[in-house]
């Protein structure tokens, strides 16, 4: 029956005590014999209950997991049923298995009367008490159902030739607890059959040939599901689980290095390389007196060796017990370059850890690899490593999350195998198939960000743990995590930008280089394209939809060329426009009333040209020239339904115009103007002068100055009610006073994200970039790495708050904010 194999995953496994004396349960004896996975309950309506009310399996309504439930509780609900039940799965092909049920025979086993079983001892009957019908069987005191009914030929026929019990399974089935709402039982040597069925495009199959038989009981309630039990290994060579006998498990501390953009991390540890080499060893059928592993003095100087799954490669740490000695073992190869004052250096021998490891831990070959602390760090590539180090510089990891700590919780801090899925990315998804993506496209697991699978050695047996518990409290407000590092061709010019991504209605990057290079890049750091433009683009990059279709474009201005380019990064007929003279400010861009009947307003040093969306100029714009420069991009106000151009100059003059650019309101006093566009408050024109004085002018253009305590030369930002200054290390949010470090600033930015605001900046000395909440208030985890002033917003549609900065000469960071 294939419906039972979602249910299998959600109690067994995303990853891969003093034994009591063995006892025979008298339903024990019925299991087929080639049953792959044993469900036991001493409770079968209670464990029904459980399932139906447990929140993950809600969450996964619209898959196969679902059905399952359901036909089980069908059963459950027509039958009285009570005590040591046992619901059996036998492969019966390469995707089918077909289920038994186990329990006690009694006579009214139906609730309907008229359903009564019939008693006839040893033969197989038919029931149509349920939507499935089922045989049956009775059988001494059991009575077995199935959906085959050569199944229970097969039990009949194994009870009289007396098939000798599997000894491994008593002991595994002797582990688990009567207290327990329900156990399970997996055989190792169809694991990988199993998860193969459960996860047709997943790489690897972690339970591939790795013990006889597993057993766990399961705590299920209405948040969580938790399995403890035991893994047990028949003297048998070839087990991957043999591979970690006799070692003494250490701390994990790989938690401490995983970045939180991470896909899944897996880790070994053991306090003695030589018993592991040992065991290597015999799992390859070698003399352990001549069997030699490559780069045997590094790994003799590591206690856990693990595998961090970033989006693009696969990251190998080995956490060291001596720095000096792995430094040592390592110091032959050359160094490469320096990431943030780390040495990468080359690998040589590529293939050590793929080799030494295998099949435990699948690790690709590396062939760089650089030290942070106690932890070495090999990669794929340069990328690789350059993540990792920065998200540990920002602590951005795992250990530092309070949502990882309440799953850590639940585990042993020392474990010989450690499996973390982290189910937040939906990487599992795509492990599927095409049909089980689509179910699993609706399926609702944010509150379930870590499964977490561990096992721990102890002498002839090891303990299992898995946790998937629902997050107790929510991912501290501001924790950041990079998820990308992007290098450019060249050297940047311009600040990163995030766009608005009219597809996904998430947001991509902007961003160019010293060659005018101009690229697009997606939320995640993949380069969608670039294009060569004319010079460098002034200001900010802005969108219109000219076609008013929902499709977005992107407008901005070099020295000389006004351009328009759509979402492929082509150019929108009949722009681009070519001028003479060079434009000295950046675009503007007004839609009076709000219908996408775009003006673009060039300025030209002291003249101001306007052109409409068929790149034609507004013949009824009458203002062409200024008293002097323009010192800042025109800008549209709207006061008491009144419609206002506002273009101020560098001798102190403010023209405050009409649609038509005649003036509206006559402002006869010159303004020693600041840094800060003027701006309104519902009722005034506001700015403030090179002094940091406050400037109001009125509708009847009466100016009021107030002077305050900002000083001289400061940042001023205004957007409603919220007012952000910044003069050297003084910062103020909305009046409160925030008190930086020592450095120089980059000039802030202000953000409304949602329904909250935020301001931005980066100290540009010690390469850190800040943020702040509207309430003046910094936000965890921060400052982080970079050096350009932040770009602000949501990367998904409406959730994955982050921002953009620059990392280096020629490379944008994505950093990701809780």
């Amino acid at each position: 029956m294939k419906q039972f194999l979602f249910f299998t995953m959600l109690l067994l496994c995303l990853a891969s005590c003093e034994t009591p004396e063995t006892t025979d349960s008298s339903l024990t004896r019925y299991i087929p014999r080639k049953a792959a996975v044993i469900i036991k309950t001493e409770d079968p309506k209670a464990l029904a209950t459980s399932l139906k009310n447990n929140n993950f399996i809600t969450a996964m309504d619209a898959t196969a997991l679902s059905t399952f439930v359901a036909k089980q509780q069908a059963f459950i609900n027509e039958t009285t049923i009570d005590g040591e039940t046992l619901f059996c799965y036998t492969p019966v092909g390469r995707n089918e298995y077909e289920v038994s049920i186990i329990t006690e025979a009694t006579a009214s086993l139906f609730k309907n009367d008229s359903l009564a079983l019939t008693t006839d001892k040893g033969k197989i009957k038919k029931t149509s008490s349920v939507e499935n019908p089922l045989f049956y069987l009775i059988e001494n005191e059991a009575a077995i159902f199935s959906s085959s009914q050569l199944l229970l030929e097969n039990v009949i026929r194994e009870r009289k030739e007396k098939v000798v019990q599997d000894e491994v399974f008593h002991r595994a089935y002797d582990a688990t607890s009567s207290n327990a709402i329900a156990s399970i039982l997996l055989r190792g040597e169809a694991g990988a059959t199993v998860w193969r069925n459960i996860f047709p495009e997943a790489r690897n199959a972690p339970l591939d040939n790795a013990f006889s038989w597993l057993s766990a009981d399961i705590d299920l309630n209405e948040n969580d599901i938790v399995l403890s039990g035991v893994a047990i290994s028949q003297d048998s060579i070839g087990l991957k689980l043999e591979l970690l006998k006799n070692t003494q498990p250490v701390p994990n501390r790989i938690a401490e290095i995983t970045p939180l953009s991470a896909l899944s991390v897996s880790a070994v540890t053991h306090r003695d390389w030589g018993t592991f080499k040992d065991n290597q060893a015999l799992f390859q059928k070698r003399d352990a007196v001549k069997f030699n592993i490559d780069q045997e003095e590094v790994f003799n100087t590591f206690q856990e060796v693990g595998m961090i799954h970033l989006p693009e490669s696969i990251v190998v740490i080995g956490v060291s017990g001596d720095v000096t000695l792995t430094e040592g073992a390592l110091a032959g190869n050359d160094m490469i370059t320096t990431f943030r004052d780390i040495e990468i250096r080359e690998m040589g021998a590529k293939a050590a850890f793929a080799k030494a490891y295998k099949p435990l831990l699948p690790l690709p070959e590396v062939t760089v690899f650089c030290n942070v602390d106690d932890f070495f760090i090999f990669g794929e590539n340069q990328t690789a490593l350059e993540t990792i180090i920065a998200n540990y510089q920002n602590n951005a990891t795992l250990a530092k999350s309070e949502t990882y700590q309440n799953t850590a919780r639940r585990l042993s801090s020392a474990a010989s195998y450690l499996h973390v899925e982290i189910l937040g990315n939906g990487h599992y998804k795509s492990w599927v198939s095409d049909d089980g993506r689509k179910k699993l496209s609706s399926a609702k697991l944010d509150a379930y960000p870590y499964l977490a699978t561990q096992l721990v050695q102890e002498r002839d047996f090891m303990h299992f743990n898995f946790v998937l518990n629902q997050n107790e409290a929510p991912a501290a407000a501001g924790a950041v995590s990079q998820i990308a590092n992007v290098k450019l061709n060249a050297d940047i010019t311009m600040s990163p930008q995030l766009v608005k991504n009219h597809r996904t209605k998430g947001m991509d990057i902007v961003v160019q280089d010293i060659n005018n290079t101009l690229y697009l890049i997606s939320n995640v750091g993949k380069v969608l394209w670039q294009k060569e433009l004319d010079g460098q683009v002034k200001g900010d990059v802005q969108q219109v939809d000219l076609y008013r279709n929902g499709r977005l474009q992107l407008a901005f201005v070099t020295d000389k060329t006004f351009y328009i380019l759509d979402r492929n990064g082509n150019e929108i007929k009949p722009f681009p426009l070519s001028f003479k003279d060079p434009i000295t400010q950046p675009l503007a861009i007004f839609d009076y009333e709000n219908n996408r009947n775009y003006r673009f307003v060039i300025v030209q040093n002291d003249e101001v040209l306007m052109y409409d969306k068929k790149a034609e100029p507004v013949t009824g714009f009458k203002f062409s020239k200024a008293e002097s420069e323009v010192i800042f991009p025109p800008k549209h106000i709207r006061l008491a339904n009144k419609d206002y151009i506002v273009i101020a100059t560098n001798s102190g003059n403010v023209n405050i115009l009409s649609r038509t650019g005649k003036s509206r309101i006559e402002v006869e006093q010159k303004i020693n103007l600041g840094d800060t566009p003027l701006f309104d408050d519902g009722n005034n024109f506001l700015t403030y002068t090179v002094n940091g004085d406050k400037i109001a002018i009125s509708q009847s253009g009466k100016i009021t100055e107030n002077a305050t305590d900002i000083g001289s030369d400061a940042t001023i930002l205004i957007d409603g009610r919220t007012t952000v200054s910044m003069r050297e290390n003084d910062l103020r949010i909305k009046g409160k006073k925030v008190e930086l470090p020592f450095g120089t600033y980059s000039k802030p930015v202000l953000a409304t994200v949602g329904k909250s605001e935020y301001v931005g900046f980066t100290n540009v000395e010690a390469k850190e970039v800040f943020l702040y909440n509207s309430k003046g208030e910094p936000l965890e985890n921060l400052p982080v790495y970079g050096i350009s002033k932040p770009s602000l917003g949501y990367l998904e549609r409406g959730k994955s708050f982050g921002f953009v900065t620059q990392g280096d000469a020629s490379s944008i960071l994505i950093y990701k904010v809780n």
